[in-house]
């Protein structure tokens, strides 16, 4: 009989782990299946979700702007990081008060309140905007309504942050004293208001066109280099609801701006914003003559811009600041000025010489029926003089209005575009690119359909009117001059740099070319050499330490039509009132020109008759002394070797005890010892040696009084 016990058995075992395989295999395919349905389909609940994985918060980084610098690399503007200081005055308040233990949770707190106390004297010395009792009372008073965020003082740089970090309470550390700081970037101007409208602005670090941001000058031209790039990390709170860091999400750094040199020379900014706020004043100490002025210094050889002032007279305040760029953005009629451009033409089409003779007639000039005025210049020549004509040289060195105008009429009265279309090519009708945005298109009158404008109209732009010109224009067109017919454009940046580098070369460039011959250039050098050794700019000019060639200009200015008060003559209100602006423009050395300078000053409705001869003129001779001064290719060289003066002081006579000696002649130091050494107390004013004193010497004098020096 056969046993069959053992394989049975067996028999189930096998079968138990068949089935115990398959139901893993089960499991597999279920886990596996639940992870592709949770990777392609599953959604969470939100608010499940957010209790373990907390949403991540984008933050954006700025960059660090650029900066602007001056040509030999001093700082214009600066990005500088400010910090502002904020106090979370509940800090451990509820700590305290929901202590197990109230007596040491008490206290805490008055222990807390007790630093305060020290606290606010701190802040009182470093910020000095409130006393001791008002800063405990701001914390205090937080304290008591639970505010988490309380200003403390005002934006201090980082070296006074560190002064408020070591303060009594705030040293303990934001958990325990409250203390908060926010980074702010500011921008910082070192030399202040000096071009501070041709650096301009813009409202904070952000992109060109945003809407809302109004940008100005170099900044607002080239923010977008100056600006740099946005970066962005991503943050997130902790269990604590701190916000840091989420470095498992991407990080992108910010790309930091470049920087902008400009073609600016400091000390010549400088000197041409003394000279010319000095020239105002003295003309107008009252403020109520003169709206302002503008100068523009650029150098001869490449049209580099080395100063560029705007003054405005605050007409509340009397201030004169930058805060509307004249040189760039005020178009109008320049007046005599403009007559250069007319004696080019007629030299480069040969229809005149300086030495050629224009019949006077009194100063009266009749076309036909048109009458053009009296000109003051020609009857007063002629009753010193006693002729029946004047040369063209002449005409222009007593800025004639009537020379002009009849040159223009006899010789372009037939063919008026031939004269409009040199003024084009001297590029004294179009705006080119420039560094700055706001440059506006001159104007220059425009032949009708037959190709004629009025023997007037001619006459008017002869002498610069019926045209508009900005004095950039102006100035670039004297240059040209200068530099023999080669018109140089204009330009402020010289290049874009990242930490030295160049990333952008800009400098100088060729603005149409030769406008005239060498020979016309010269001529027109030469005549105007004479405008100031002979001329209108004689008395201010004459004597300047350099050679100066230049024309003074004289034009009224038309009025906006709220302020005509109803009048229909466009250049006077309904009193009679008129603006003018007056120029001086011209360049130096004559003989070898470094420099061409224009300044411009305007007056205020009713402000009475300025004439370019005055602010203008005597400020341009301001500028020229003071480069001279400071340019070493002027001036003299001293020997490495010389004579040393002698320097024995003459005898004096001896004086008894109590009186007063005689100091006179000394240097400052020397005198006082003789003074203060007897006894007395000495003051002095002035600089340089004792030129009178008081008491006189031989004086008796008791001890302790006082003895007066003046030094010159």
């Amino acid at each position: 009989m056969e046993n069959k016990g053992p394989q049975k058995k067996g028999d189930r075992v096998v079968r138990s782990l068949y089935l115990l395989y398959l139901a893993y295999i089960l499991g597999a395919v279920l886990i596996i299946g639940r992870i592709v349905q949770l990777q392609l389909t599953y959604e969470p609940d939100e608010r499940i979700a957010d209790l373990f994985h907390p949403r991540n918060i984008k933050q954006n980084l700025d960059p660090e702007r650029g900066s602007i610098l001056a040509k030999d690399g001093r700082l214009i503007a600066m990005s500088t990081p400010m910090y502002q200081v904020y106090m979370d005055c509940a800090v451990l308040k509820a700590e305290y008060r929901d202590m197990r233990d109230k007596e040491k949770g008490k206290r805490l707190e008055a222990a807390w309140r007790a630093k305060v106390d020290t606290l606010a004297i701190g802040l009182h010395d470093v910020y000095g905007d409130r006393t001791a009792a008002e800063y405990r009372k701001l914390i205090l008073d937080g304290r008591e309504a639970g505010r988490r965020y309380v200003r403390i003082g005002y934006q201090i740089d980082h070296g006074t942050l560190q002064k408020v970090k070591n303060l009594c309470l705030f040293r303990d550390g934001p958990n325990s004293g409250g203390m908060m700081t926010e980074k702010i970037d500011t921008r910082q101007y070192p030399y202040e208001s000096l071009a501070r409208r041709t650096v301009g602005y813009v409202k904070d670090n952000s992109r060109t066109g945003a809407e809302g941001i109004t940008n100005v000058g170099i900044e607002g031209r080239f923010d977008h280099v100056l600006h740099g790039k946005e970066g962005y990390k991503w943050m997130k709170y902790t269990d604590g609801r701190q916000l840091i860091q989420n470095y498992d999400s991407a990080y992108v750094a910010p790309i930091d701006g470049y920087d902008v040199r400009t073609t600016l020379d400091i000390d010549i900014q400088d000197i041409a914003d003394r000279s010319l706020r000095h020239r105002i004043e003295e003309f107008d100490p009252s403020g109520k003559a003169v709206e302002g002025g503008c100068v523009i210094v650029m150098d001869v050889k490449t049209g580099a811009i080395r100063a560029m002032v705007n003054l405005l007279r605050d007409p509340q305040t009397g201030h004169l600041g930058e805060t509307i760029n004249f040189a760039v953005e005020r178009a109008g009629e320049p007046g005599s000025v403009f007559k250069a451009s007319t004696l080019m033409s007629l030299l480069e089409d040969g229809k005149v010489t300086l030495q050629t003779n224009v019949p006077t007639n009194h100063g009266i000039y009749r076309v036909g029926r048109t009458s053009f005025p009296q000109d003051s210049y020609i009857t007063t020549h002629e009753a010193q003089t006693h002729l029946d004509s004047i040369t063209v040289l002449r005409g222009f060195e007593i800025s004639s209005n009537y020379v002009f105008r009849r040159l223009a009429i006899e010789n372009y009265g037939s063919r008026p575009q031939t004269m409009l279309d040199k003024l084009y090519s001297y590029k004294l009708g179009e705006a080119w690119d420039f560094d700055l945005d706001r440059f506006p298109a001159p104007y220059l009158p425009r032949p009708d359909s037959k190709g004629n404008i009025s023997l007037s109209d001619l006459g008017s732009v002869a002498i610069g009117y019926s045209v508009s010109e900005t004095p950039l224009h102006i100035a670039a067109f004297y240059n040209a001059i200068a530099n023999r017919g080669k018109m140089m454009k204009p330009y402020l940046v010289e290049s874009v740099e990242s930490h030295g580098v160049v990333k952008e070369k800009h400098g100088q460039s060729v603005l149409g070319g030769l406008i005239c011959s060498r020979a016309t250039a010269d001529t027109l050098a030469y005549a105007l050499r004479h405008v100031v050794m002979n001329g209108t700019a004689k008395a201010a000019l004459g004597a300047a330490k350099m050679p100066v060639a230049g024309k003074t200009g004289t034009a009224r200015i038309v009025l906006e039509p709220e302020e005509r008060m109803g009048s229909r003559n466009p250049y006077e209100d309904a009193l009679g009132h008129r603006k003018y602006q007056a120029t001086f423009v011209g360049f130096y050395p004559a003989d070898a020109p470094k420099y061409t300078t224009i300044v411009v000053a305007y007056t205020r409705v009713g402000g009475g008759l300025l004439y370019g001869s005055g602010i203008p003129a005597k400020t341009f001779r301001d500028i020229v002394d003071h480069i001279y001064a400071i340019d070493m290719d002027y001036g003299e060289t001293l020997d490495n070797k010389g004579d040393i003066p002698s320097m024995e002081l003459p005898e004096r006579e001896a004086v008894a005890e109590g009186q007063v000696p005689d100091v006179k002649g000394l240097g400052v130091m020397d005198a006082v010892y003789e003074i203060e050494n007897r006894g007395w107390r000495c003051v002095w004013h002035g600089t340089g040696h004792v030129r009178s004193q008081s008491p006189a010497a031989g004086t008796r004098l008791a001890k302790g009084n006082t003895v007066t020096l003046e030094l010159k």
